[in-house]
């Protein structure tokens, strides 16, 4: 997952999974450049908790700690999108728009690594859903090591993939670091939570079942899947308005796609007040 050379961007949100990360990649590769990424939501006392913990954990280990705020920098806060069309899938356009920020200021600052703290119920919650839905594609996204597939995407680690969520939250309290305390008011009642859930319920029947589930897919179904679709040629363009990676071909990226329409309904909006 890392070699000497690379300059590592650590995706930090003021959670235990992510503060281990970044305390444990501090501690066993103290020479290696890396920089820690926070993306203010501008969720109401939530986001501003999270900033002090991250700028905690900053100051701890001597890092650089980069701040994106999505009202600063973008003219909106995650909240607004409750007056768009995904305003039942807030957690989902939060996921994009994370997603697209991590990728583009790692390649803006020409990191080559970038760092998630997703663990095993993480992972294995992921998996369950786009088994659910199909979507083979994201299947073979989801990697402990995804490489560079295109010039503008940043290779991306999980080096917490086989961690429990206590085990990461354990490590944290053992080490003291300073994390979270509140819950994001988007996520409660969504339905990763929900799945999440769901699963705690079969691993209370069968103890090993999240990792015999995750292991049985990278060890079994992936390399099968990437064996069937070997030969199937996935095309990258540059989006017409952010010049970044999507999959359509002169059509905007996701990102820009859900922003464009926040942006419209905030101008509407305004356009009724007026």
């Amino acid at each position: 997952m890392l070699s000497k050379n690379d300059r590592v961007g650590v995706a930090v949100s003021g959670g235990k999974d992510s503060s281990s990360l970044a305390y444990i990649l501090n501690s066993l590769f103290e020479r290696i450049d890396m920089t820690l990424i926070y993306i203010d939501l501008g969720v109401p006392e939530y986001s501003q908790h999270c900033l002090e913990k991250v700028e905690s954990l900053a100051r701890m280990l001597d890092r650089e700690l980069i701040i994106c705020s999505l009202e600063k920098e973008l003219g909106f806060r995650i909240g607004d999108f409750k007056q768009t069309i995904y305003g039942r899938k807030i957690c989902s356009a939060c996921g994009t728009i994370k997603r697209y920020l991590f990728n583009k200021i790692a390649y803006d600052m020409g990191l080559t690594k970038i760092a998630t703290g997703h663990n095993l119920d993480d992972t294995v919650e992921a998996l369950f859903n786009f088994y659910l839905e199909g979507n083979i594609e994201a299947m073979l996204r989801l990697k402990p090591y995804l490489p560079r597939t295109y010039p503008k995407f940043v290779p991306k680690i999980k080096p917490l993939i086989g961690l429990t969520d206590i085990e990461c939250l354990l490590y944290a309290e053992y080490r003291n670091l300073p994390t979270r305390t509140i819950e994001c008011q988007f996520s409660k009642g969504s339905r990763m939570q929900k799945r999440k859930e769901l699963l705690n319920m079969i691993t209370e029947k069968i103890p090993n079942f999240k990792h015999s589930f995750m292991n049985s897919h990278f060890k079994r179904i992936l390399p099968n899947l990437e064996i069937a679709l070997a030969n199937r040629e996935i095309k990258i363009y540059d989006c017409p308005i952010c010049s970044m990676p999507t999959s359509l071909e002169g059509a905007p990226c996701h990102f820009c796609k859900l922003t464009n329409t926040l942006r419209r309904k905030i101008e509407a909006k305004a356009d009724l007040g007026s």
